[in-house]
C-alpha cells in the first residue's frame, strides 16, 4: 500500500477558503449599508452613535468597502 523509499508531503484537507467572488462581497456591502442607517443618533441596527461621516462604524467600513471597489 505505501511504498517504503518515498516520501510525500500530506495533502492538506483544508486548505484554507476560497476567496469571495467581487459580486458577492458587492452584494453583501449593500446589505450591511442598508441595514446599518443612523436615526435619532443612534443606528438602527446594531445602536452605535455614529462617527463624523453620519455612518456607525459597519456601515462606514460597508460604504468604503463599496466606494473603492467602485468602477472609476
Amino acid at each position: 500500500m505505501f511504498s517504503e523509499g518515498e516520501l510525500t508531503q500530506p495533502v492538506p484537507v483544508n486548505s484554507g477558503s476560497a476567496p469571495i467572488p467581487g459580486c458577492v462581497e458587492r452584494a453583501e456591502m449593500r446589505s450591511v449599508l442598508l441595514r446599518h442607517v443612523v436615526e435619532g443618533g443612534t443606528c438602527r441596527s446594531c445602536g452605535n452613535p455614529p462617527d463624523h461621516t453620519g455612518y456607525c462604524f459597519a456601515g462606514r467600513v460597508a460604504y468604503e468597502r463599496l466606494a473603492t471597489d467602485w468602477p472609476h
